[in-house]
């Protein structure tokens, strides 16, 4: 196996697996709260990534399910009655993402199709 296919290889891996553990958490945690939503949010589970949404109800359905959320609006469309703890703005981090599949100083994260 070359390096790149190794890379692939993992990479698919990884994947898969994150996949299905992320189906295992939602069948076993936030499926029941979405079909039962409590009166109050539990806590959160800080070990999820959550969910990057436009949606209002998207936003609200999961926060009462314990997901981490991030509400991805303009300014000017977020109300101001809302809790906002940080507002950031999005970065591109191309860096991390070529320097991972570098070869002798040349990118080749993936064969051509």
């Amino acid at each position: 196996l070359l390096f790149q296919d190794l890379v692939i290889f993992i990479a698919q891996l990884q994947h898969k697996l994150l996949n299905i553990h992320a189906l295992l958490d939602y069948i076993e945690f936030v499926h029941p709260l979405l079909r039962t939503p409590p009166l109050h949010p539990p806590s959160i589970n800080r070990n999820w990534m959550g969910c990057f949404t436009k949606s209002m109800e998207v936003c609200e359905a999961l926060y009462f399910a314990g997901v981490p959320i991030w509400l991805i609006h303009s300014e000017a469309y977020i109300s101001p009655t809302m809790n906002v703890v940080h507002s950031v703005g999005l970065t591109y981090p191309d860096e991390i993402v070529r320097a991972t599949y570098m070869e002798n100083g040349v990118a080749k994260p993936f064969p051509s199709i």
